[in-house]
């Protein structure tokens, strides 16, 4: 099997491991009420993991090279946050629709962004996938509700930039220097909506189911970061982004799957934007375009 094969397999597992955490979030007690302290819980769990990772593989001397952080890492860092507490704030103030199609934006963000500050170049095989998994989305949301304020939708869209922007960083980043980036993805996380817990005079106190949750939570993350950020090393911006839909659809199954408890059945339309999409990440997938690796070895 071919590195690039190899990782998107590793990709797509990512994406899987994702697509549990809806069902983390269903399972809360009063999520909406509950979702700043659960960031707050969540990023410290994604940074211990992230650093035990890096302990394991690096060593102690990772303790000093987390403190030397430098631009990228710092951007990255924060455009991983902004996808964290965008989708959050998208979810809660619109409909379920307007946030999945502001997600199937992000393999456009990322070229358009891995373009400019890349120079990585998108095939025609590329493009056609992107393009058939917007249109799976479309069919997905399609007679869905798409009500919701204006705040909602643009925070979908800043958390769909957000997560294209930071995937655009991890490829810039070699080795074992781009899993900073998701240290300091974490310990921002934590930072800012700890911030915001205190402007808006919230309490610290939560639900200890909650707290579990989101410990959990933090673990799939953290889980699917590790494995999205080998990955990058092989794929381009656009395709990484694109594989990573995979959540979606998977997120989708578990909540229907009778035996996790929530039992909630997807329309048709659902089930055919599904199989759409995993259509694309399919044609995505299928060759090894030559012209892929010289824009990966520029």
């Amino acid at each position: 099997m071919s590195n690039h094969s190899k990782a998107i397999l590793i990709v797509i597992m990512s994406g899987l491991i994702w697509s549990f955490g809806p069902l983390v979030v269903k399972n809360m007690t009063e999520p909406k009420i509950y979702q700043l302290p659960y960031l707050v819980i969540r990023g410290l769990t994604v940074t211990i993991i992230i650093s035990f990772y890096l302990l394991i593989n690096e060593g102690f001397p990772f303790l000093k090279k987390i403190i030397k952080i430098d631009r990228t890492t710092a951007i990255g860092g924060m455009c991983l946050t902004t996808a964290f507490l965008g989708f959050i704030y998208s979810i809660s103030y619109t409909t379920a629709a307007v946030t999945l199609f502001m997600l199937a934006l992000m393999p456009f963000l990322a070229s358009i962004i891995a373009y400019v500050f890349l120079s990585e170049k998108i095939s025609i095989q590329n493009l056609i996938s992107m393009l058939v998994a917007l249109i799976g989305t479309i069919v997905m949301v399609y007679a869905s509700s798409f009500s919701g304020s204006i705040f909602g939708l643009v925070m979908g869209f800043i958390s769909s930039l957000g997560f294209a922007a930071f995937s655009v960083t991890l490829r810039s980043k070699s080795d074992f220097k781009k899993f900073y980036i998701l240290v300091y993805g974490g310990i921002f996380c934590a930072v800012i909506s700890l911030i915001l817990m205190i402007v808006k005079d919230q309490s610290f106190l939560i639900p200890l189911k909650n707290i579990y949750l989101s410990i959990g939570h933090g673990t799939i993350v953290a889980s699917g970061l590790i494995l999205f950020s080998i990955g990058s090393k092989q794929l381009l911006s656009g395709e990484l982004t694109m594989l990573s839909l995979l959540e979606v659809v998977g997120g989708i199954f578990w909540a229907w799957l009778p035996i996790l408890g929530i039992n909630e059945v997807p329309s048709i339309n659902t089930i055919i934007g599904g199989i759409v999409i995993c259509v694309a990440i399919a044609m995505n997938s299928y060759k090894f375009d030559k012209k892929r690796l010289e824009n990966l070895t520029r």
